[in-house]
């Protein structure tokens, strides 16, 4: 007996919206990639090619959900990843556990408050969620940090623009350095 693959019924103007969105999504980080590949190297970080990166996880309706889908990204070695997904445009920084201080957590908190920090690991089970937690004190923050046996920590911010993240990314490199957290 054969079954029939389910078919999609889907309107004329959603294709072209869900059209122009991943144009538009992939445009900006090839474009911001470009950017950065001029940028950055005199800062000590390498920019790497855009890439389909798979297997992610978007935040919706309060659950993390794989994405089956690609979406764009690329890494900025040696320790961050940028991105954009149907959420938001994004950069994920992995510190090690033993550069992650509460002083960090704090000033990385308060500029970038649409952010999530997470194991690398246990990714799943958050342990700083802006979408869940709201204003937290980072003190709460390390406590998590310190009762994890994680090793290396995800710390992502969102942004609603391409030149939103860039500019959130030169903060970033900015205040890495300061606070040590990168393995330069």
């Amino acid at each position: 007996m054969k079954v029939k693959a389910p078919t999609f019924r889907v309107r004329k103007m959603d294709i072209r919206e869900i059209h122009d969105f991943l144009n538009k999504i992939w445009g900006d980080i090839f474009d911001l990639n470009e950017e950065l590949r001029r940028e950055l190297p005199e800062k000590g970080f390498r920019v790497e090619d855009v890439e389909e990166a798979f297997g992610a996880y978007i935040f919706i309706d309060g659950e993390w959900r794989l994405m089956k889908y690609p979406h764009p990204a690329f890494e900025i070695k040696p320790q961050i990843e940028v991105g954009a997904t149907p959420e938001s445009y994004y950069f994920v920084v992995a510190i090690p556990r033993a550069r992650v201080s509460e002083g960090f957590i704090g000033l990385f908190l308060e500029l970038f408050p649409r952010s999530f920090i997470y194991g690398s690991r246990e990714f799943l089970d958050d342990i700083y969620n802006w979408r869940r937690d709201g204003r937290i004190s980072p003190k709460k923050v390390i406590d998590k940090i310190e009762r994890s046996d994680e090793v290396l920590f995800q710390f992502e911010a969102n942004f609603g623009s391409a030149q939103s993240l860039k500019k959130g990314l030169e903060r970033l490199i900015e205040v890495g350095k300061e606070w040590g957290i990168f393995e330069l």
